[in-house]
């Protein structure tokens, strides 16, 4: 179903590598996750009252706070397409992670009130009565999450989306979660136990948790947490690849969104290069590593130690200039 719509509404959605349709991809998951959940919210409230039951009340008002999360995740898709300005010259990018703060708030919020509504129907003494209706919406409810995780599971992998990993953890617990009530339902059926209550509690906990984690996760990336330390490992690999750079020092790498690398470093140079040469050879990497890496580094040059002039190095250097002359005479 994703995929058709995919194809629908966002041209050239296969090549979701492309920052653009990262974004759009994210946007069109939100509004399927919005849709599916809106109609759990209802079918599930009518039942839960109807029903008396606190676990399939709070899995409804979860359902709701799943609808507020997607519909935030379509605003920071939204937010991170916009680009860059005078006031934000990097982009928006990290206007995803942003939103991703907040809704980590969110649920953690609702997880705590569902374990309090969940403590206060425990210390009642109403009774739970199941429906053949109400297990029927509590299985349709698991079939339609099952589709939203899978579906959000895919996209994490493929566009590395905080907002889709949110998701994704929130409707696999919501599995676990449903699959409880629905267990405790039949126990409390045979039992006087307040099995549903009890469920409740579990519930409340399975919302908070990743809610949890969100947050931390969203707030070291904008507190400006360290990229992946293989990316700065091919950055050293590419820089030392040449033989006129002996070291480098000072490497500094900023995301500002997905695929949205900035940095810099300071690179050991022969101090007896030509101006020219030395231009060249930083171009050289720079164009290596925007190309492989996307990532946008601005060299500084330390010239640290002298050349050797040997006849394979001057004829190594005069290859260079020759390359140099040819890219300015294109350009």
């Amino acid at each position: 179903m994703f995929n058709f719509f995919a194809s629908k509404f966002i041209d050239d959605y296969k090549n979701y590598k492309k920052p653009f349709i990262r974004l759009k991809l994210i946007s069109l998951s939100s509004i399927i996750g919005i849709l599916i959940n809106i109609v759990l919210v209802i079918f599930k409230l009518i039942v839960g009252f109807s029903a008396n039951s606190a676990a399939i009340i709070n899995d409804g008002f979860n359902n709701l706070s799943d609808s507020l999360v997607s519909l935030m995740a379509l605003i920071g898709s939204k937010l991170s397409q916009k680009p860059a300005d005078k006031e934000h010259p990097f982009g928006h990018g990290r206007g995803e992670s942003l939103i991703s703060l907040l809704v980590g708030i969110l649920i953690m919020y609702v997880g705590a009130k569902l374990f309090i509504n969940a403590l206060h129907h425990y210390a009642s003494d109403d009774k739970t009565i199941f429906s053949s209706l109400a297990m029927f919406v509590l299985v349709l409810s698991i079939l339609a999450k099952i589709y939203i995780y899978f579906l959000n599971k895919k996209l994490y992998n493929k566009l590395d989306s905080d907002l889709n990993f949110g998701v994704m953890a929130d409707a696999r617990n919501d599995i676990l979660a449903t699959t409880g009530i629905i267990l405790g339902a039949i126990i409390e059926k045979y039992f006087n136990i307040k099995v549903d209550a009890i469920m409740g509690l579990i519930l409340a906990g399975f919302v908070f948790t990743p809610g949890l984690d969100l947050f931390k996760q969203s707030a070291g990336y904008l507190l400006g947490e360290r990229v992946d330390p293989e990316i700065e490992n091919r950055v050293g690999e590419i820089i030392l690849d040449n033989d006129f750079i002996i070291g480098y020092h000072s490497l500094r790498i900023h995301e500002y969104g997905k695929g949205h690398l900035d940095g810099s470093v300071d690179v050991e140079i022969a101090e007896n290069l030509s101006l020219f040469v030395a231009h060249k050879i930083v171009t050289d990497i720079q164009r290596k590593i925007k190309d492989e890496i996307g990532l946008n580094l601005s060299i500084h040059m330390d010239p640290t130690y002298s050349l050797i002039m040997t006849d394979k190095v001057r004829d190594e250097i005069k290859k260079i200039e020759i390359q140099a002359k040819n890219d300015y005479e294109d350009f």
